[in-house]
């Protein structure tokens, strides 16, 4: 029997459902024609529990984080506020972190009931606070990722953009600025390395680094990439060599201009010594970026990519399109996934920010 999996697209538009049997992917609206969910609103992080594959959280900008219990039939508001990332602890699935625009940290420890912020984060020195500043108004930086140790939850790292990285030993109850290396602190990702306590990669506006450890500085780990813009990375699950990062090229600001973004994959089988471009079935220089990698719940050595043709850090201006790409060869061969409306209407989404793909039970 083919795998079924959910496929939570956040848009520029609203959040688009999807759910695929083998190479059969619907759209799983709530309504006869179909409609996205948060119509009209930026869905700019979703995560999900993966031993409980049926609940999803989606953060909504200016809105608040929504979760939902049964795969995305329905959806409750469980904080307010302008959410730009969820996490939820691979070590604990009752305990989510969320953050925000401007820059604060939120927990729950019962899977989304409560909350409470982690004061801790606003009360660092005001050297490492002025940072915390992003180019468009109303010029307030934001928590663009959070990373939580999967061997030990007590570490947590932040990437803030713009602003640096800052991490915690103790869950958040103290914190230090660790950006040193960064000649300019704009950080959408950062990751552990699997199989290291001390081995951190950062994908930046700016440049792909590493620090080892973070605290000694971070350099640059770019040989082989011709990119110099990066959002996204993940190692394939059982191989910490083997590791997936998403680049353009040049500032957003220029994207709509002769070259474009040129969005690109690479993929390392070194842990980040070294680089090469994938994917054929991919364009060579896409027209849109790579904003979202995700991995495939049934094959680990499948993952989905996901487009959109929008600058991630703004939430204001009409979307352009998106579309998804999954690979099943390690990311040697891509093909894009076809998304289909209910009926016979073949579906060119808006421009796609951020995936989650789950197993559909």
């Amino acid at each position: 029997m083919a795998e079924a999996y959910r496929l939570y697209a956040g848009t520029q538009a609203g959040m688009i459902l999807f759910r695929g049997v083998g190479d059969i992917w619907t759209s799983m609206g709530g309504s006869r024609e179909f409609e996205p969910y948060f119509k009209d609103k930026v869905v700019d992080s979703v995560y999900g529990c993966r031993h409980s594959p049926e609940t999803v959280f989606a953060g909504v900008t200016f809105d608040g984080l929504y979760r939902t219990k049964d795969a995305g039939r329905h959806w409750q508001r469980v904080l307010e506020g302008d959410i730009r990332w969820v996490t939820v602890d691979p070590t604990d699935e009752r305990v989510i972190y969320a953050g925000t625009e401007p820059v604060h940290l939120y927990r729950s420890e019962d899977g989304g009931d409560t909350w409470e912020e982690i004061k801790s984060l606003v009360e660092m020195p005001a050297d490492v606070k002025y940072k915390w500043y992003f180019p468009h108004p109303p010029h307030q930086g934001h928590i663009r990722h959070i990373n939580i140790d999967p061997e030990n939850p007590k570490v947590i790292y932040l990437a803030i953009e713009h602003g640096g990285v800052v991490r915690s030993f103790d869950r958040g109850q103290t914190w230090e600025d660790v950006s040193d290396g960064f000649e300019y602190p704009d950080i959408h990702m950062v990751v552990r390395s699997p199989g290291s306590t001390t081995r951190y990669f950062a994908a930046t506006s700016r440049g792909f680094f590493i620090a080892d450890p973070p605290e000694k500085g971070w350099k640059r780990a770019e040989k082989g990439m011709e990119s110099d813009y990066f959002h996204d990375v993940i190692h394939l699950p059982g191989e910490p060599a083997a590791m997936f990062v998403a680049a353009g090229h040049g500032s957003p600001q220029y994207w709509d201009q002769p070259g474009g973004v040129q969005g690109r994959i690479y993929r390392s089988e070194d842990a980040g010594q070294s680089w090469r471009q994938v994917g054929a079935g991919l364009p060579a220089k896409h027209a849109a970026m790579c904003w979202q990698l995700a991995y495939n719940p049934f094959h680990k050595d499948s993952i989905f990519a996901a487009f959109g043709d929008v600058a991630r850090g703004h939430t204001a201006g009409p979307p352009g399109q998106g579309a998804i790409y999954v690979t099943y060869d390690r990311g040697d061969t891509w093909e894009e996934v076809a998304l289909q409306k209910r009926g016979t209407k073949w579906l060119q989404p808006p421009a796609i920010r951020v995936l989650w793909a789950a197993a559909d039970q």
